[in-house]
């Protein structure tokens, strides 16, 4: 958020205490972060070492919440963006608090793979926390020129509902009531509603907008998704197989099975 001072100061003079210094600062101190903060006050004190305490140090702001800035200079209040949860809207602007968004910028998806480059703008009506920290993820991805090839989605895609897509989607309609093996295991049901069957327990399932999943146009057009144990799943079908046969994109590393249909 731009270079400036961190607010904090020294005149030259050496500023270690001694050891019975530092004994007497410890005494009565069980932990070693008291410890240490109780020997740097003292030796700072005796040294004419002064602090500045800075209110303004860190922000962490998430949907909703806009970016404090002085009103002359309009740089940011703040010397730190601390980014920990995720950033959650619905794709007209509307916060989503705990949970997913349909619009999602969560560092939780990339746990075993990166971001792809130029993830996809924030809604029009999402806060400047959304926007200014997507612009940083964009700008060091783009700056970087080894980041590496990804096959994550980006910041739309992640939020699947239950039986979302499932009216009006003709594919889903030739598949609802249909059982299939996955990966040569029998179990696999996709019953009404968006309620899934698997061997290793139960999920969801539905029908995704054609759109770009970061798949090399996999699921570009009539994918079903169905998720289980963790893990989201968009499928690709071929009914005039004998039997009919699903392959599968594992959102997030692409990992590929195929699934057959039970005659």
């Amino acid at each position: 958020m731009g270079a400036r001072d961190v607010g904090l100061y020294a005149d030259q003079r050496p500023a270690a205490p001694t050891p019975e210094q530092q004994r007497r600062a410890s005494s009565g101190h069980s932990r070693r972060s008291g410890l240490r903060v109780g020997t740097d006050s003292i030796a700072a004190a005796q040294h004419g070492i002064k602090h500045k305490v800075q209110p303004e140090w860190q922000i962490e702001p998430g949907a909703g919440r806009t970016i404090p800035r002085d009103k002359s200079t309009q740089e940011p209040n703040h010397y730190i963006f601390h980014y920990t949860y995720g950033i959650e809207y619905s794709l007209n602007g509307q916060v989503q608090t705990g949970q997913i968004g349909e619009w999602s910028l969560d560092k939780r998806h990339y746990g075993v793979s990166y971001p792809p480059r130029n993830m996809a703008a924030a809604p029009s009506r999402a806060s400047e926390s959304a926007t200014w920290l997507l612009a940083a993820w964009n700008e060091a991805s783009a700056g970087i020129a080894s980041w590496p090839n990804t096959k994550a989605l980006g910041t739309v895609g992640w939020r699947r509902n239950k039986g979302d897509g499932i009216s009006g989607s003709a594919m889903a309609a030739k598949v609802v009531g249909s059982q299939w093996s996955w990966a040569g295991v029998s179990g696999l049901a996709f019953l009404p509603g968006g309620e899934l069957k698997t061997p290793w327990g139960s999920g969801i399932w539905g029908a995704l907008p054609n759109q770009d999943y970061n798949d090399g146009g996999f699921c570009a057009k009539d994918c079903l998704f169905a998720d289980f144990s963790g893990a989201l799943h968009n499928l690709h079908f071929d009914l005039d197989a004998h039997p009919a046969t699903f392959k599968t994109w594992r959102v997030g590393d692409g990992e590929q099975i195929e699934g057959r249909k039970k005659e």
